[in-house]
């Protein structure tokens, strides 16, 4: 058995039932949608984010990354290594190797592991989980991204605040289901001798995978809502990014205002129309859920 299988027989075994002496955590119920509780969207801002300063963020560079939470007794996500997922470069991405580098899971790489034991005797701080082995399980049961617990959403990036995805009424899944597909989703990153995927950053192009396109790419895959994305900057440059590549032509203006016309490449057209229609399929469900929340007010 492998040990994302293990993995999942901890988690599935060890998800710590409701008691209905716990503190109750209030829900508002939305006709139309279900808000998936256990599920959490965090938002690291950058330092710089549309062109203002972001003076709340705990890391200049920012992160995104998604938590579940297991032990219903702490629905506020107050689990000491929650489980969570995000995406990272093995090393630090610089201008010599073009934003481009070899991508880990959670940070779970020799490189942020050797800094854990340089400054942090050990503890996993610089580095996540990935998969947990046996030695891991003093931390957790679960994977863990290092940015867990810390508790940023965008726009309103006041500490103590995340956002739960939704579904639409007719989707027949429960958030278990919903769970599962989100660990399926980041085991898929994980590097094997077939596939080593790679963290890229390139100002929002559509082409680009880093812990921001993560988080989009899952939100496809697992078709869900999230009702901040239609404000995220990075989400909106990404999409724009693809929208443009798209078409037979694009176009660009340079610092006197002048407009050229440029023709895109026919395979970069192909890649980018694929990355707009998940993408679109993203934005739909952030405008059917918008629509359905203030439907509700």
């Amino acid at each position: 058995m492998s040990n994302w299988e293990n993995l999942g027989t901890a988690v599935m075994g060890n998800t710590v039932p409701y008691n209905p002496n716990w503190t109750r955590y209030e829900q508002k119920v939305v006709t139309g949608v279900k808000e998936l509780t256990r599920i959490r969207i965090c938002r690291l801002p950058t330092l710089l984010l549309g062109g203002r300063i972001e003076v709340n963020t705990e890391s200049p560079s920012g992160h995104y990354w998604i938590e579940v939470i297991n032990d219903l007794s702490k629905m506020d996500g107050s689990e000491l290594y929650i489980e969570s997922y995000g995406w990272y470069p093995q090393e630090p991405a610089t201008f010599s190797n073009f934003f481009t580098v070899d991508g880990c899971l959670n940070s779970d790489c020799d490189y942020f592991r050797e800094k854990d034991k340089d400054k942090n005797k050990g503890i996993p701080k610089e580095a996540g989980r990935a998969i947990i082995q046996e030695e891991d399980k003093k931390y957790s049961l679960y994977p863990f991204d290092p940015h867990h617990n810390k508790r940023y959403t965008i726009p309103n990036s006041k500490k103590g605040k995340v956002n739960h995805p939704y579904i639409f009424a007719a989707d027949p899944r429960t958030e278990e289901d919903i769970i599962k597909e989100i660990r399926s989703f980041a085991r898929k990153h994980i590097p094997n001798e077939k596939e080593k995927k790679k963290w890229s950053y390139a100002f929002e192009n559509f082409a680009e995978y880093n812990c921001h396109t993560f988080l989009f790419n899952l939100l496809y895959e697992t078709n869900l809502a999230d009702r901040y994305i239609l404000q995220d900057l990075h989400f909106i440059r990404f999409f724009s990014s693809a929208s443009d590549y798209k078409d037979e032509d694009r176009y660009i203006s340079d610092h006197r205002g002048n407009i050229f016309k440029i023709k895109n490449n026919e395979t970069i057209r192909k890649q980018a129309d694929e990355v707009y229609k998940r993408m679109k399929h993203v934005k739909d469900n952030a405008e059917k859920l918008a629509n359905l929340l203030k439907n509700n007010r």
